[in-house]
Parts: C-alpha cells; sequence; structure tokens
C-alpha cells in the first residue's frame, strides 16, 4: 500500500508505521500541515465486514471518518473541524480506489 499523497489539501507525510492487526498486519501514516496540525490515516485488514459508506465520529475533540472498502477497513483521525478532514477523506478514498 502507498500513502495517499495530500500536499494537494496542505499536508504533507510525516512518517508510517506497520503495526500488527487481529487480522493481519496494520499500518499507520500521520501527515501534518504547516501550522503543525496532523492527521492519522489508520488501515488493516477486515475480511469478516461488510463495506460500508463514510461514517463520522467525534469524541473528546478528535474527529474521525471511517469506511470499509474491499475487506479493509479505514479510519482518519485529527483535531481538524469536520469541514476540514472531510476533503482529505473523500482525497484518500479517491487515491486508494484509482
Amino acid at each position: 500500500v502507498r500513502a495517499p499523497k495530500l500536499a494537494s489539501l496542505g499536508f504533507s507525510l510525516v512518517g508510517g508505521r506497520l503495526l500488527p492487526g487481529p487480522n493481519g498486519a496494520a499500518a499507520q501514516f500521520m501527515y501534518e500541515d504547516a501550522s503543525g496540525r496532523r492527521v492519522t490515516l489508520f488501515f488493516e485488514p477486515s475480511p469478516n465486514e461488510k463495506e460500508t459508506a463514510f461514517q463520522y465520529t467525534s469524541l473528546e475533540g478528535l474527529n474521525s471518518f471511517y469506511w470499509l472498502d474491499n475487506r479493509i477497513s479505514y479510519a482518519l483521525v485529527g483535531d481538524l473541524p469536520r469541514e476540514a478532514l472531510t476533503p482529505l477523506a473523500h482525497e484518500i478514498y479517491r487515491q486508494l480506489n484509482a
């Protein structure tokens, strides 16, 4: 999996990690904008789950979009407002499905 490029939206990749998950390897990419705001994209295999459209949630100042596509679960999390997180989620989805 290649890290999505978010420079057109003002975010650059600052790092990534390969992590263990319950269904195999998981990965995490962290992005940062010029003002230091960060978002993290986490994904892992989810072979037994059904596909879902974008879902949004907010908890204790962190906002996230999550979805399931092609048996992989994705979560984009950050302290950005929903209006700023939405285009990032759509761009990530577009690049991963190109």
